[in-house]
């Protein structure tokens, strides 16, 4: 039986996009795909030095306090990465929204994987997590380590953003579910 044990701070890769707050106009019940596309790309720009080659967004922002997007961005030799737009507050037609970067599902469970197979000598049979990792410094995640049959819960915790890495610990439960 193999003790599946806490990690120490991991650095994922991650874009130069801190957490920030932009406003739109807008008369209607949504921010346009567009805009938030546009204003996605001026922060990076501004944060980068550097506009990105592309912003994907897959619809229009709702105007509604809690509405939320992954948009992804894509440019020069860093891989595609995904940012999280929120709706934080409406102020008759503005519309005031967060974009912070995020770390990809994947990456999180595979640098999980990593890290544990360093200390344990083996990887685990699977590690899942369910959403993208928010690069905001005291975000968490709870993720799932498969192995021998048991499954045991993970917290992740963003401990901090810099430079556009975002580092995380985690801790497996100690027993399984």
């Amino acid at each position: 039986m193999i003790r599946w044990l806490a990690a120490p701070m991991i650095a994922a890769a991650a874009a130069a996009l801190a957490a920030c707050s932009f406003s739109a106009s807008t008369g209607e019940t949504t921010v346009s795909k567009a805009q938030v596309q546009d204003q996605i790309s001026e922060k990076v720009a501004e944060q980068a030095g550097s506009k990105p080659d592309s912003v994907t967004c897959p619809g229009d922002l709702k105007a509604e306090v809690g509405a939320a997007l992954t948009c992804q961005v894509t440019g020069g030799s860093k891989k595609p990465y995904n940012v999280n737009v929120t709706v934080t507050s409406i102020d008759g037609k503005t519309v005031n929204f967060d974009i912070v970067q995020t770390v990809g599902k994947e990456a999180v469970a595979e640098q999980i994987s990593q890290q544990l197979t360093k200390q344990v000598g083996r990887a685990p049979e699977s590690v899942t997590c369910p959403e993208d990792l928010k690069g905001d410094k005291g975000e968490t995640l709870r993720c799932e380590l498969t192995d021998s049959g048991e499954t045991y819960g993970i917290d992740v915790t963003v401990t901090s953003v810099s430079g556009g890495d975002v580092k995380f610990d985690f801790k497996v439960d100690d027993a399984p579910k």
